[in-house]
């Protein structure tokens, strides 16, 4: 490395990344955790100064050209380092950087063949600082910035990372995917664990003084992530819960969006909020009749069943519906439009809103937060009446409301107090009565409405069911009513 001031090498980093519109939250965050990698094997790995310098570089820039184009970051952000250079370091440096660079993500033995990799003097010396960045980029997966590594173990032939990541465990299972270039460069195995669980109550994924769209960004960045996670389970259909993660987290998603939509009015939120809605939609009967097919193989629903004559013909017609529906699931999130439509979002999260935090107003978060969860309160509470209806629809249109609320119940507690965390939890006692209830309803729909008879004992039962999960609805909505739980909703919100 050139004979430079670290204040130099930094001023040129931050010139790369204000150039670029870097998302330096997500950098700073995986930086400060692979720097924490590396000083904790330092002395087991023989480690040098020079090394670090290259992997702290490498790490502050790995995503620099994710806004140019975020499919083929890797690259291009690499080319930009070797082509406008980096102040403090050598052209032999820069290049071992560019390649740590290229190693944080991708199929790490087809980058060995990449350039400038395949033409280092020492190639393994980039792949292992990359195997350090790959495993702290992973830690961020969810782009939260809630991971933090607790302490390092030095076991016989084996490194234990303690982690501890509340807000988005899956952080864990996504740096274990890779930790693939540490095993293959390293003698010894890493280990990445959870740390226990401690007394003290876990950190807040957002508080009353942030950001208002740092707020939104962290909100709107997990819901995304919990997308992605579950649509390769979505696609093979093997069960229904990858399909039901993957819908209550576009609709999280989409409650974030409308929160936020003043701050948001000049981002590309709008569009991608109407696009995420039209993708729900389509993906709604397949996760119908995957409510429906749990219904019906339950062990009780079953043994009442089976052995009516009529059971088999149902059955397999059930069956065959659903996977019907599974080729619609894979043409919705297999296809192109998904894959455009993750990018835009992407874009937004870790472009748009980014920069706008830099450059605007920071706004009160308490202050939005109290008249968004007000404003969808008032509006469920007004549709009470609803409660008495004996129309699906009317009973959909109510549960769909209290939901909203109760999102916005979830995500602003830790911004406005104990009042909304209790109020979260009643409106989801009753939203879920609710829901139950829609479910039955559509399962009566669509034995009256198509393929071969049913047997005739399943109507009783799904009416006896509906019976007792009303009985249910009355004694949740009287909770959601009380004068004590109104009080303190009304202090929280100041109604």
């Amino acid at each position: 490395m050139r004979d430079a001031s670290s204040s130099t090498v930094k001023s040129s980093i931050e010139d790369f990344c204000r150039k670029y519109h870097n998302e330096d939250i997500h950098t700073e965050h995986v930086t400060g955790l692979a720097l924490r990698l590396f000083d904790e094997t330092r002395e087991r790995f023989a480690w040098t100064t020079r090394d670090r310098a290259v992997l702290e570089a490498a790490a502050r820039l790995h995503d620099i050209a994710y806004s140019v184009n975020p499919r083929r970051h890797r690259e291009l952000g690499a080319a930009i380092v070797l082509r406008e250079g980096l102040q403090g370091f050598s052209d032999p440096e820069r290049a071992v950087v560019a390649s740590v660079m290229l190693f944080h993500a991708g199929d790490w033995q087809l980058t060995r063949t990449m350039p400038p990799v395949d033409r280092l003097f020492d190639p393994a010396r980039a792949a292992r600082l990359g195997a350090l960045l790959r495993i702290a980029d992973g830690l961020d997966f969810g782009h939260v910035q809630d991971a933090t590594i607790v302490r390092v173990q030095h076991l016989k032939r084996r490194v234990r990372v303690i982690v501890r990541s509340p807000q988005f465990p899956y952080n864990l299972e996504r740096a274990g995917q890779k930790a693939d270039l540490w095993l293959a460069m390293f003698p010894d195995q890493i280990q990445l664990v959870a740390a226990a669980p401690t007394k003290a109550p876990a950190p807040a994924l957002i508080g009353p003084d942030l950001h208002l769209l740092e707020a939104a960004r962290r909100l709107l960045s997990r819901q995304l992530k919990i997308v992605v996670l579950n649509v390769d389970g979505a696609l093979k259909g093997e069960n229904g819960k990858p399909l039901h993660d993957i819908r209550v987290a576009i609709r999280r998603l989409r409650a974030v969006l409308r929160a936020f939509r003043g701050p948001l009015r000049k981002t590309s939120a709008k569009p991608i909020n109407r696009a995420f809605g039209q993708l729900n939609d389509a993906l709604g009967q397949a996760r119908d009749l995957d409510v429906w097919m749990e219904f019906l193989t339950k062990g009780g629903v079953r043994r009442d069943l089976a052995r009516s004559p009529r059971w088999r013909g149902f059955i397999q017609h059930q069956q065959e519906h659903r996977l019907l529906e599974l080729a619609t699931v894979c043409r919705h999130l297999g296809g192109p439009a998904f894959a455009a439509l993750r990018a835009r979002t992407g874009r937004l999260l870790r472009v748009q809103l980014p920069q706008a935090i830099t450059t605007g107003p920071q706004g009160s978060l308490r202050k939005l937060a109290r008249r968004a969860l007000r404003k969808d309160l008032r509006r469920a509470l007004k549709l009470a009446g609803l409660r008495e209806s004996r129309s699906p629809d009317d009973l959909h249109r109510l549960r769909i409301a209290l939901r909203k609320a109760r999102y916005l119940g979830e995500f602003f507690s830790p911004v406005l107090g104990a009042g909304v965390e209790e109020l979260t939890g009643r409106l989801h006692a009753v939203e879920q009565a609710l829901g139950k209830i829609h479910d039955i309803d559509v399962g009566l729909s669509r034995i009256a409405r198509e393929g071969p008879p049913p047997p005739r004992r399943l109507a009783e039962h799904l009416r006896e069911r509906r019976a007792r999960v009303q009985a249910r609805l009355d004694k949740e909505w009287c909770r959601l009513e009380q004068s004590a739980a109104q009080r303190a909703v009304r202090e929280a919100l100041r109604l």
